[in-house]
């Protein structure tokens, strides 16, 4: 079985690492020498280069959390499916694994658990269909979830899954916090209900008694009946996807290699179109309701950050639909379609149209801004020119009337030099009362 768990970082601090251009050149390469324990990212990866983007968190240096310790939890009572049968003899701890997957295009963390387990033939019948009636939650699906997935607050995970969520969370704060610079905050939590589950039954799809039963427990297992899609159903494989749980039976494994990144995808983007959603609209609240110049100009960088995000998300979806090929229309349309991705991210769409119209509109008024300022900076230097010139033009007409009292002359009403003493006089009077004017007509066009 396979759990696929996004990690959900805060806004706040998801915000301080968007604006922060360092991670993008120094986590680019960093991780690249490090392998997935889970066999199909393994492969999709080396397969697929586009995804090169999926990365591995944890070195091989790194001490995992021993699988024998799941052994010792599914002893305990607590997980004993229908309250008497014990998984702890059937698990395979050697296939028993996890990854922490990173992608430093989004900054996003996915934790990725797969359990193995060698289920006897004749004991499927009990194990699959052991279900206490006044006890919720402990047929065979819910019970291995319980162990990696908390329901509420106060529900109890398996000390395997404690361990590794302390580990992985650890990982995440120190890779966040050697990006941001400071420690103040916990960036990074698993939420209530994150794990979405698939069962990968190594059985022929002919033999319809075991079919039957996986089939049966998965459907019981769901909070909503009925729920279930039935993706592709032949003589080599069964894939039923239903709502928290799914189930593909084949014995053949290339189907695992083959369907496991499809379940993978869709709980990824299906999980950060709805972060990314939930964001925008709280800005969007920002924007319309508050209209609070400060705010808006304050988030305006991580808004373009966030239409970045979105839009990257939309072409990694479609990368992921030519890299799986003819299972996009056989499959992924499918998923997709139930579990509404493409009007998610048409409302994610809209959004981003919205606010880079709003972007745009707040560019252009910031430039208009910007443009008033500088004519009124104009119009004041302006206006001291003309001062400077009055200025000018006064000591002048004062050293020529100081010129003819020292000489003791007069001027003649006919003379040249009296009409020009008279024309000096006027100007600049007529100058400063056209400033005086200019003034107040500037006063009266900005009301």
């Amino acid at each position: 079985m396979m759990c696929v768990q996004p990690i959900e970082v805060s806004v706040e601090q998801y915000e301080n690492l968007l604006v922060r251009k360092s991670h993008a050149r120094s986590l680019h390469s960093r991780y690249d020498q490090n392998p997935f324990h889970t066999e199909w990212l393994q492969q999709f990866r080396q397969h697929h280069r586009k995804f090169v983007n999926n990365k591995s968190l944890f070195g091989e240096a790194i001490q995992r959390v021993d699988a024998n310790t799941l052994k010792a939890d599914l002893a305990q009572p607590l997980y004993h499916v229908g309250g008497e049968h014990d998984l702890s003899e059937y698990l395979i701890p050697e296939e028993t694994v996890y990854d922490l997957v990173f992608d430093p295009r989004f900054f996003n963390f996915v934790l990725v658990y797969e359990l193995a387990f060698a289920l006897p033939e004749h004991k499927l019948g009990q194990i699959l269909t052991a279900d206490q009636a006044d006890v919720r939650q402990d047929d065979f699906y819910n019970t291995l979830r319980r162990l990696m997935v908390k329901e509420r607050d106060d529900s109890p995970l398996s000390q395997w899954a404690v361990a590794i969520r302390q580990q992985v969370l650890d990982t995440v704060e120190t890779t966040c916090r050697a990006e941001r610079r400071r420690n103040g905050f916990k960036v990074a939590n698993i939420g209530n209900n994150s794990g979405n589950i698939t069962f990968f039954v190594d059985a022929p799809v002919s033999d319809t008694r075991v079919k039957g039963l996986f089939l049966n427990c998965n459907a019981n297992a769901e909070r909503l009946l009925g729920n279930c899609t039935t993706v592709v159903d032949n003589d080599k494989v069964h894939y039923a996807f239903f709502s928290r749980f799914h189930t593909i039976i084949s014995d053949d494994p290339r189907y695992y290699y083959r369907y496991a990144p499809i379940q993978y995808h869709i709980q990824f983007i299906w999980f950060y179109v709805r972060y990314y959603s939930e964001i925008m609209e709280v800005l969007n609240h920002h924007v319309m309701a508050l209209n609070s110049q400060a705010r808006i100009g304050s988030k305006r960088h991580v808004i373009d950050e966030y239409i970045n995000k979105i839009e990257q998300l939309k072409m990694h979806n479609e990368n992921f639909k030519l890299a799986i090929e003819s299972d996009n229309t056989a499959v992924y349309a499918q998923i997709e379609g139930k579990w509404n991705i493409e009007s998610s991210l048409a409302n994610a769409q809209s959004y981003v149209s919205f606010f880079k119209d709003y972007l745009e509109r707040a560019y252009i008024r910031k430039a208009e801004r910007a443009s008033q300022r500088q004519n009124h900076i104009l119009f004041v230097i302006s206006c001291i020119q003309i001062l400077g010139l009055i200025s000018i033009w006064s000591d002048y007409l004062g050293l020529s009337k100081l010129k003819h009292a020292v000489l003791g002359t007069e001027l003649s009403h006919q003379s040249g030099e009296y009409w020009l003493l008279h024309f000096n006089t006027w100007l600049p009077i007529a100058l400063f009362a056209s400033l005086i004017a200019l003034v107040v007509f500037a006063y009266f066009k900005s009301d």
